[in-house]
């Protein structure tokens, strides 16, 4: 009898401690389950601007409208197709596709993820910049172009397409896009080709917006349908920079993008009085720079505040020799690799462009890398030259002021005339 007693005590202890145990484990896995970072749901997509940038961007459109639907079933919209892709992949074969390849070897450090870049002198010209960058989460560009409209979701004015594939002819040919060309004809503003080419770039839209950036810096966002509206209905005149932003998902990523640009100008003169355009650059952590056929503007001294903002803001640049010189990198104890080849500015530039320490840096060192794209205003042959500067020691950097030649009356003359 002792025996079965102490044997039916020893069985309710071990279930006792089994149960306890298979509650325990039960709410480890419980308190694993609710630890896990939920997923975020993907971003909702705006149908309709989508629709309507495939449909510009001679694309196949994946959201059907009455516009596309009427459009693409025309003789105008078919000759849209065939002419923009006509051109497109022409830039694609040329220059995209082999800088997209570039970019996985000699970038892999830019390309990390969570970075924002900085584009300055860009105009419309996300197309490029995110075939460089892909993964940034926030790109920032600044040009002489407005911000522009997009066309009704359910009209496209009378000669649109034409006048669209007219505006894009600079850069299917040459790889930018020249500023003087962005007005007359078209006159349409900046965000049209932001959506086309993020389409084109295997993203779709979630949301298109205005904004001004305020005192702090910081971007205030406005419905996208009233371009003329005052920040402020009570002022005589509204003097904070706007700009448009677009947000935008790519069909391999969960986490949306935005790109925002702001038209005007960023001389010296007028970052001054109004540094809330320094401070909503400064507002971005983890910053690189590119810069393309920037009309050699940063060579100048009324662009000092936009060079520091490169040295002290950002931590690697992508840019032709249109960029920042050479002897400021050097003097700035950053890190310079060349690629490509070195030649004398285009002549719509002065010789206050040529730099003599990076031509005999090319003449003398064999190792320099060759491109097998153009990039910037030597579209026409191989001397495009391309550096990667990284920053050396961390600490803040000065650049020094660069003088013009006031005595070269053509560079003084032409060296905005061409440009993105």
């Amino acid at each position: 009898m002792r025996f079965l007693q102490k044997l039916f005590i020893i069985v309710l202890i071990s279930t006792f401690f089994a149960c306890d145990k298979t509650k325990t484990e039960g709410q480890e896995d419980k308190n694993i389950e609710n630890s896990k970072p939920k997923e975020e749901p993907r971003p909702k997509i705006n149908q309709e601007l989508t629709a309507l940038a495939q449909l510009m961007a001679g694309a196949e459109v994946t959201y059907k409208t009455a516009l596309t639907d009427s459009i693409t079933k025309s003789t105008q919209g078919q000759q849209h197709f065939k002419e923009f892709n006509d051109g497109f992949n022409k830039l694609d074969k040329e220059r995209l596709s082999k800088m997209r390849e570039w970019s996985k070897t000699e970038l892999s450090d830019f390309n990390a993820g969570g970075k924002t870049l900085f584009y300055p002198f860009s105009g419309p010209d996300i197309l490029i910049a995110y075939e460089f960058f892909p993964n940034c989460d926030n790109y920032l560009m600044f040009g002489l172009e407005k911000d522009g409209n997009l066309p009704n979701i359910n009209k496209l004015p009378n000669g649109y397409l034409g006048n669209l594939r007219t505006a894009l002819r600079d850069l299917f040919t040459r790889g930018y896009f020249i500023t003087s060309h962005m007005g007359g004809l078209w006159g349409q503003g900046v965000l049209p080709f932001l959506n086309i080419f993020l389409v084109r770039t295997g993203n779709e839209i979630i949301d298109a917006k205005r904004f001004y950036v305020d005192e702090s810096g910081k971007p205030v966002l406005m419905d996208l349908e009233d371009p003329n509206a005052k920040i402020d209905p009570k002022a005589p005149k509204d003097n904070r920079t706007k700009g448009v932003m677009v947000e935008f998902l790519n069909k391999n990523r969960k986490k949306s993008q935005k790109v925002y640009y702001i038209g005007g100008n960023v001389s010296d003169k007028a970052m001054k009085a109004n540094n809330s355009v320094v401070k909503f650059i400064q507002g971005f952590s983890d910053k690189v720079t590119f810069i393309k056929s920037a009309s050699y503007i940063l060579h100048n001294s009324d662009f000092a505040v936009f060079r520091n903002l490169i040295l002290n803001e950002t931590s690697a640049v992508l840019q032709d020799d249109t960029g920042i010189r050479y002897s400021v990198y050097q003097e700035s104890g950053w890190s310079v690799k060349m690629y490509g080849n070195y030649d004398y500015p285009v002549a719509d530039f002065g010789r206050y462009t040529y730099q003599p320490d990076v031509a005999k840096i090319y003449k003398e060192d064999k190792t320099i890398a060759k491109l097998n794209f153009t990039y910037g205003y030597h579209w026409k042959n191989d001397k495009s030259s391309v550096f990667v500067a990284r920053k050396g020691n961390g600490e803040k950097q000065i650049a020094k002021d660069e003088k013009v030649d006031t005595t070269d009356k053509k560079s003084k003359d032409t060296k905005v005339k061409e440009k993105k």
